[in-house]
């Protein structure tokens, strides 16, 4: 149905249909510019403007994610003794340690990141070993690759045409597609540089009106009057000599001489067009904003009599307002891409790398250990460390205040005999209580208890 519409609509249009409208005098002045955010679609054109402040916040935020390892482990159930780490040689550990000969893991989540800051999608090729198992990881360009669409299986592979070289296609289990989510794309993502396309053409082209302007020194432009009727060619003539003579950073400052009948007035631009210094601070916080990314973290702060505290707050805002989100995004489509070939209960997450959360989790396994509410091996365990051998490590504290009082049975016995040789006791003279040894009964009540409860 949509084919006929479309194919009667151009019909109509070759007959004589609607015409476009006529062209505003407007268009006539305008430059010959692209449209503003026309760069926005494509992949390659994204990277092109990883730089000025672009580069700051995705640098920031790629070496921030870039820090983090992953936790590898085996989940049994929600609890956290159910959650087994993986051991150190797990062929997935492995992998995600050393993902080819020629890429560290920093460099896998960092050009990870920016693909996906830049583009709003990243691309692994998972390179199979002779056991079927993934053996390497590499991270493709995002601008080589295309996705094919298919109805019922979704995906139906991947093409990839590096510079240079034929397209080769690749299934779409060789293909690990990391993106940010698309409202209008279900198959692409989209970035924050995308979304804010005009922002950044308004940062490139006030960086390009500073350079200009410096570039042809700091003297505003001239219009030059006369009653006479000037000629094409003395027009040209003098718009070149007065170029060459006072453009640039060197001849700005010699003096003007005009030749009779000529005068001249500045020709110079309004304050607030004038006004890049302003202009220039608006986009790139917008930027900044872009991408939540604080201002001490991209290395501006404006009041340094606060110290550390600004840095421990920007921190703080950095790590749980933005880049936690993304690595448990990460985390989320591993698990379900890379995880689940080594098994249906192998989980890939990132733990909170927020430093107010390390410090208050570092509080609470204190306060858990000394109440006894987590033995030291479930503290290790959450940690991701190994639990110790030693089996009073899996036996929980329990605080000296709730100890059982021990007991004395002996003592208990004999507390009878102590009753009776006390009445004895009072009932005997003084005289004969001298003379009468400390045996029997008098012995077992004077003797003090030993350490083991009897009495010696």
């Amino acid at each position: 149905m949509w084919g006929r519409l479309k194919a009667w609509w151009k019909g109509r249009q070759g007959e004589g249909g609607p015409s476009a409208p006529p062209a505003r005098l407007g268009a006539a002045l305008t430059p010959p510019y692209p449209a503003a955010g026309w760069w926005r679609d494509d992949p390659v054109e994204q990277v092109h403007n990883f730089r000025s402040w672009v580069y700051v916040a995705v640098h920031a935020i790629a070496q921030e994610v870039a820090r983090q390892r992953p936790y590898l482990y085996r989940s049994t159930g929600q609890a956290e003794h159910e959650q087994q780490p993986l051991a150190h040689h797990h062929p997935l550990c492995r992998l995600l340690e050393r993902p080819n000969p020629w890429l560290t893991p920093w460099e896998l989540w960092y050009l990870t990141t920016v693909y996906l800051e830049l583009t709003g999608n990243a691309f692994w090729y998972v390179a199979a070993g002779a056991d079927g198992l993934p053996a390497e990881l590499w991270v493709v360009p995002t601008p080589w690759v295309r996705i094919l669409p298919d109805r019922r299986e979704y995906v139906r592979g991947y093409e990839v045409a590096a510079p240079g070289g034929s397209p080769e296609r690749f299934a779409a289990t060789e293909i690990i597609h990391l993106k940010y989510p698309h409202p209008l794309d279900p198959h692409y993502g989209l970035s924050p540089l995308q979304a804010n396309a005009l922002t950044i053409d308004a940062q490139t082209e006030l960086l390009k009106s500073r350079y200009q302007t410096f570039l042809a020194g700091p003297r505003p432009g001239i219009i030059l009057h006369t009653e006479q009727m000037l000629t094409e060619q003395t027009v040209l003539r003098l718009e070149e000599k007065l170029q060459a003579k006072f453009q640039g950073r060197e001849s700005w400052h010699r003096p003007l001489v005009l030749e009779q009948g000529l005068k001249a007035s500045p020709w110079t631009l309004t304050p607030a067009e004038m006004d890049f210094v302003n202009s220039a601070r608006l986009t790139r916080d917008e930027i900044l904003a872009i991408y939540r990314v604080p201002p001490p973290i991209a290395g501006l702060v404006e009041n340094m009599g606060l110290g550390a505290d600004i840095w421990l707050g920007a921190r703080v805002m950095f790590c749980e307002g933005t880049i936690q989100p993304k690595l448990e995004l990460l985390g989320q489509v591993l698990t379900r891409e890379l995880g689940r070939r080594y098994g249906p209960d192998i989980v890939i997450e990132f733990p909170d790398c927020s430093p107010r959360q390390r410090e208050q989790q570092r509080s609470d396994d204190e306060r858990d250990a000394r109440l006894g509410l987590r033995t030291y091996n479930e503290i290790r365990r959450s940690r991701g460390l190994q639990p110790l051998a030693d089996r009073r490590f899996d036996m929980p504290l329990v605080p000296r205040e709730l100890q059982p009082l021990p007991r004395q049975p002996q003592l208990l016995r004999r507390e009878p005999q102590r009753r009776a040789w006390r009445r004895h006791r009072s009932a005997t003279p003084a005289s004969e209580l001298r003379a009468e040894p400390a045996t029997g009964l008098a012995a077992a009540a004077n003797a003090e208890p030993s350490a083991n409860g009897s009495i010696a």
